[in-house]
């Protein structure tokens, strides 16, 4: 699934339940650290392992994203086999 904006993810995510969220920090009106704290802010919602994927690659953002309750972080560009060992981390 893919959502087309924070709300719509936080709203899939609360409907669907997913077994493991890929977040981007970065969004329009709402970004990934807000929506971040609102999953995990949901009993029903917070043992959903939450990666973030960003170009926010500042020294300090990974903190930041782990403090809005990110599991683990990697920015982008996408090294496919680092996302790939985090994704297998969080559903093996």
């Amino acid at each position: 699934m893919q959502a087309v904006d924070v709300a719509d993810g936080v709203r899939m995510t609360e409907e669907n339940k997913p077994d493991l969220i890929l977040m981007d920090l970065g969004m329009p009106v709402m970004d990934g650290w807000e929506a971040t704290r609102k999953i995990k802010a949901n009993d029903a919602l917070k043992h959903i392992p939450i990666i973030a994927v960003t170009s926010h690659a500042m020294v300090g953002d990974e903190i930041d994203a782990r403090k809005a309750g990110c599991d683990d972080y990697l920015s982008k560009p996408i090294d496919d086999e680092a996302l790939l060992k985090k994704i297998k981390k969080f559903l093996d």
